[in-house]
């Protein structure tokens, strides 16, 4: 998979002084950054070779325990939340009824009405 070097095939009109002044012009151009080296091809072979590995592996996998993660997160979560604020809710409640907080009512009003008809003398 590694090329070797080549030199270029140079015609025959083309002089050796032609030559130099092209390739000083050239490399006055050129930065070394923008120098491909062999080096640099065949590092560039390796990754399309990678990648090309990594695409002829099969797209789905079936995991078990990424099955279980997920249940966990959308199953399992949310009842841990809901069951929280319902204790949230229920310990709020009880500190309204014992500091006597003003709309904390420990029975509904109905019942309270029913409750002073019957206190009252059932002959009057």
């Amino acid at each position: 998979m590694s090329q070797e070097y080549q030199q270029p095939i140079i015609p025959p009109q083309v002089d050796a002084l032609t030559e130099e002044n092209d390739l000083t012009v050239l490399e006055e151009q050129i930065s070394p950054d923008e120098v491909v080296l062999n080096a640099d091809i065949i590092h560039t072979e390796e990754l399309i070779e990678q990648s090309r590995a990594l695409d002829r592996q099969p797209p789905y996998v079936i995991d078990i325990f990424g099955i279980l993660k997920k249940a966990a997160i959308n199953l399992v979560l949310p009842f841990i939340n809901g069951m929280m604020l319902g204790f949230g809710e229920i310990l709020a409640h009880e500190i309204g009824f014992r500091y006597h907080w003003i709309g904390a009512k420990v029975e509904p009003p109905r019942r309270l009405e029913q409750r002073k008809r019957e206190s009252g003398s059932k002959y009057l």
